[in-house]
């Protein structure tokens, strides 16, 4: 038999287009993670990509600090002054530098009559390295601010993704729990409707039985409309489009081990060398300063001799602080106090946390130890309803009795998801404390 190769073709071409949107509706179809959403929060976050901008603009700043403390400044200046004198020498008025006694004007001896200059400056700070160096420093901590800031929000922002995840996933179950036991009810329903023509049971036993489904269906209606609420809310903090609604996956969210140092320290440890970095700062102004500098160019009085008075000078400056009504010794008491602060609202923070996270682990363990007599319970119920099941066919109990125990029975079993998102929950702040 002769293949014909366009068929061949056609039909290589088919397999691959089928495999091809076989895999993209598995990797579609896949349940989206906690770990998915902490991911795209991280990313998205406005104020870490701002707190990255400051970092960037933080590492400028060392450069400009260098630049303006120990670089070459350079500048070019001009000046053109007259200083005319008023009834000089027979004449009204007359610029000079040899006014006669009569005449009005300014003193000869400040002003020479007038200025012509055009020069080029060069200075530049000598021995100043201490100086700089403590203005990096303090630019370093400020660095070190923004970087613990990031930490904080990015720690804040997985505390309320894990709720808002935990949240959604709860009432995931929910309306899976709901969808089954309906789903149940009405199998259940088909056979009453059967026993109900053979004279089992009674049409009453019917219509209670379809009134509870009823009730069912409201129930699910309501628990889906609080899932897709909760997790349009989910989208929003993670900065994600809302696109087709995916099931979640469990979340997996263990107990971390205490923390030996916790943020709250690392940050009051940098807030305190930020009192430091500033009186630092503060204190350069009292270190003496010597700055060299020169010019060239044009530095004349006389317009006529201007093309001999090119030329250059050079020379160093000294500087020494010597009184300034004790600002240096009331600028350090000051920070004095404000280290005394940092420590009382340190220690108290010490004991927040302690108290925190015991009372978290005394939640824990208590409703740990609830949740397994609810599971018990929930064993029990279900072995019973079995049994009423196997009643209810050959009419021996009646559809109200069945009903009220599958009541008690999801009402155990939502108890047991609250207790189950409730431990989520405290493990999550749990964790966010103890950090």
């Amino acid at each position: 038999m002769k293949l014909n190769p366009a068929l061949f073709k056609n039909a290589f071409f088919r397999v691959i287009i089928t495999l091809f949107l076989f895999i993209s509706n598995s990797i579609v179809s896949q349940n989206k993670t906690l770990d998915y959403f902490l991911s795209k929060a991280e990313e998205n976050a406005v104020a870490l990509k701002e707190n990255n901008n400051l970092l960037k603009i933080g590492e400028l700043q060392n450069t400009i600090i260098k630049s303006q403390n120990t670089g070459f400044k350079v500048d070019a200046t001009s000046e053109v002054l007259f200083a005319p004198y008023f009834n000089s020498n027979g004449k009204a008025i007359e610029i000079t530098t040899n006014p006669s006694s009569n005449a009005y004007g300014y003193d000869v001896g400040i002003t020479n009559g007038g200025l012509y200059a055009a020069q080029l400056n060069v200075t530049k700070n000598l021995f100043n390295k201490a100086s700089t160096d403590n203005l990096l420093f303090q630019n370093i901590i400020k660095n070190k601010a923004i970087t613990l800031s990031s930490e904080d929000d990015l720690h804040n922002i997985k505390k309320n993704v894990i709720d808002s995840y935990i949240l959604v996933y709860q009432y995931q179950l929910l309306a899976s729990f709901t969808k089954d036991l309906k789903t149940d009810l009405e199998k259940k329903l088909q056979v009453v409707e059967i026993l109900v023509k053979r004279g089992v049971l009674l049409e009453s036993d019917y219509l209670v039985l379809k009134l509870d489904i009823d009730n069912k269906n409201l129930e699910l209606q309501q628990t889906e409309a609080n899932f897709k609420n909760l997790y349009a809310q989910l989208y929003n903090l993670c900065g994600i489009p809302i696109g087709n609604i995916e099931n979640l996956e469990i979340p997996h969210i263990e107990i971390n081990s205490q923390q030996n140092l916790f943020f709250y320290q690392k940050k009051f440890e940098n807030d305190s060398l930020q009192i430091v970095a500033d009186q630092k700062v503060f204190e350069n102004q009292y270190k003496p300063q010597i700055t060299a500098y020169g010019n060239t160019g044009l530095n004349a009085i006389e317009f006529a001799n201007i093309p001999q008075n090119f030329g250059f000078s050079s020379g160093l400056k000294l500087s020494i602080p010597i009184y300034d009504g004790n600002q240096k010794k009331y600028n350090g008491l000051q920070n004095q106090i404000k280290q005394e602060t940092l420590e009382y609202y340190k220690q108290n923070n010490e004991v927040l946390t302690k108290n925190n996270l015991k009372s978290i682990e005394q939640q824990i363990t208590s409703l740990e130890q609830n949740k397994i007599l609810t599971e018990n319970q929930i064993i029990q119920q279900k072995n019973l309803m079995e049994i009423y099941k196997g009643k209810l066919i050959q009419g021996q109990v009646s559809i109200i009795d069945f009903l009220n125990l599958v009541q008690n029975y999801k009402i155990t079993v939502y108890t047991k998801l609250q207790m189950q998102t409730n431990l989520w929950l405290l493990y999550n702040a749990y964790n966010y404390t103890n950090w």
